[in-house]
This record gives C-alpha cells, structure tokens and sequence, in this order.
C-alpha cells in the first residue's frame, strides 16, 4: 500500500503541485503578456487615434482650404462673368443708339425721297399733261391743215366746174390741117 500511496497518491500530488506552480507562473505571466499587450494595443491605437485625428484634421483643413479656392474662383468666374455681361450690354446699347440713329437719318433721308418723289411725280405728270395738250394741239392742227386743204381741192373742184361749164372756158376747135 506504501507503494500504493506513493504511486497514485504523493507521485501525482507532487507533479500536481509541480505542474500547479507551473500553471499558476504561466497564468501570471500570460496575464501580464496580455496586460503587456493591452497596454501597447491602446498605446498603438491611440497613436493610430492622434495620427489619424491629424489625418483628418490635415484632410479638413485641405478640404476648407479647396472650398475656399473654388469659391474664390467661382467668385472671380461670376465677376468675370458680370463684367463680360455688362461689357456686352453696353456694346449693345451703343450699337442699338448708333442703328437709332442711323434709322433716324435713314427715316429723315426716306422722307426727303419720298418728298423728292412726290415732285417729280407732279413734274412728270405735268409734263404728261403738257405732252398731251401739245400732242392734242399737233393733231388739232394736223386736222385743220387737212380739212383746209380738202377745203381748197373742193373749191378747186368748184371752181373747175363752173369754168368747165361756162363758155368762156370752153376753147375753140382746132384749126383745120392744111396739106
């Protein structure tokens, strides 16, 4: 039983204790790997937390900094924009009083024409006129001239008649032919 007790019983207790001990330092010292560990997970997550509370303070300044640069250039492209606007309305607005006031001197030149026109409209027609009553008076005198003449053969034709039929007129017979 001695080598009983020794075998089952004070071996194991022994190896027990011996392993327990073992057990017990190799707790504590995965406990203190695992604190050794937390401590350097937190220290390396805040430095990641600072690094990347930099990163995006970095990022926001950079993106504030973009902001203000594209606001500055959309401010300088709506100026430029504004000034072109007000460049071209003014060109417009002198070119329009410049064509009011071509349109002006075209309307009174239109006028001048018009009037200008107008008297020789009147200066042809009275010439037409004219024409007319000198044409009119033309063949007045055309006709005169004929019926006078007609007038004339006519008398003619009188006047050959009563001569004709007077004796007077009437010559002697022709002397007879001597041989």
């Amino acid at each position: 039983m001695k080598k009983l007790l020794i075998t089952y019983l004070i071996i194991p207790g022994i190896m027990f204790a011996i392993f327990f001990g073992f057990y017990v330092g190799a707790v504590k010292e995965m406990e203190a790997k695992e604190v050794a560990r937390k401590e350097a997970k937190a220290k390396l997550d805040a430095e990641e937390a600072a690094r990347k509370a930099e990163i995006d303070r970095k990022a926001t300044e950079d993106a504030e900094r973009r902001q203000r640069e594209r606001e500055e250039a959309d401010a300088a492209k709506e100026a430029k924009k504004e000034a072109d606007y007000q460049a071209v309305m003014t060109q417009l607005r002198s070119e329009a009083a410049d064509y009011n006031a071509q349109a002006d001197k075209l309307a009174k030149e239109v006028g001048e024409l018009e009037i200008a026109i107008s008297q020789t409209r009147s200066n042809k027609e009275k010439l037409n006129r004219e024409t007319f009553d000198l044409a009119k008076e033309v063949e007045k005198a055309k006709i005169d001239r004929r019926t006078a003449e007609i007038e004339i053969q006519r008398m003619v034709e009188i006047a050959a008649r009563k001569m004709s039929d007077s004796s007077v007129a009437i010559p002697p017979p022709p002397p007879p032919p001597t041989k």
